[in-house]
């Protein structure tokens, strides 16, 4: 996975972070490490928010202990490969469990992002750009209209809501503070930062590999390290 530069592209890029509670109750009040999260596993859709600062989608559990940031942008080729191959959709399902904070990408698809989460609808709309990012790049990146034909793979997510906001970007501030967040965090994307500590682009085993990642982030909470199941 090559980490992309900020230059040559509008960044605004994205923040995930993923937060979970570890030990905390899980399903029906059992006890267990909400990080050691199977890929079979029956989760519940995480909650979404927007954050005091403005700038900071949250999904899951904001008050959540372990925080795992990352900064991404929709229309970055090494994002698209963390978010379909690395280690993004572990990080998902273990915010599923826990918390998990995202802000996104260029200019309209952070747009539009954030109209989403007026829907509800962050997270799956998310996915969905990562999943047809290649086939927009192809032709010239999100467009509105683009944006809005991709949105109909959302169930409940078009409406005369949404549809004006994509098409009036009306959440412009909050693209401008994402981007200005971004400026000052990261210089490329995709990047990962654990309870404010960013880990290295070259460390690129925790981008790429699921185990790696767990056993880290199990280590930060100083309990008892188990590999995911």
């Amino acid at each position: 996975m090559q980490v992309r530069s900020r230059r040559g592209f509008l960044a605004g890029a994205a923040a995930i972070a993923a937060a979970s509670s570890v030990g905390a109750c899980t399903r029906r009040g059992e006890r267990g490490d909400l990080l050691d999260v199977s890929a079979s596993a029956e989760l519940p859709a995480a909650a979404e928010s927007l954050a005091a600062d403005g700038t900071t989608i949250v999904l899951g559990d904001p008050g959540a202990a372990l925080a795992v940031r990352l900064y991404e942008d929709p229309s970055c080729p090494a994002c698209e490969e963390f978010e379909t191959q690395g280690t993004g959709s572990y990080l998902k399902r273990a915010a599923r469990n826990g918390g998990l904070q995202l802000q996104s990408g260029s200019k309209h698809a952070v747009n539009a992002l954030r109209a989403a989460l007026d829907r509800g609808r962050f997270a799956e709309y998310h996915d969905v750009l990562y999943r047809h990012q290649a086939s927009a790049r192809k032709g010239g990146g999100f467009t509105r209209d683009g944006l809005l034909a991709l949105a109909v793979l959302v169930e409940g997510l078009r409406g005369p809501e949404f549809d004006a906001a994509v098409q009036e970007t009306a959440h412009r501030q909050f693209v401008e503070a994402s981007d200005e967040a971004l400026g000052a965090s990261v210089k490329g994307t995709p990047t990962m930062a654990i309870n404010g500590t960013v880990v290295p682009t070259e460390n690129q085993a925790l981008y790429t590999d699921r185990s790696r990642l767990y056993r880290h982030l199990r280590a930060r909470t100083g309990g008892e390290v188990r590999g995911p199941r």
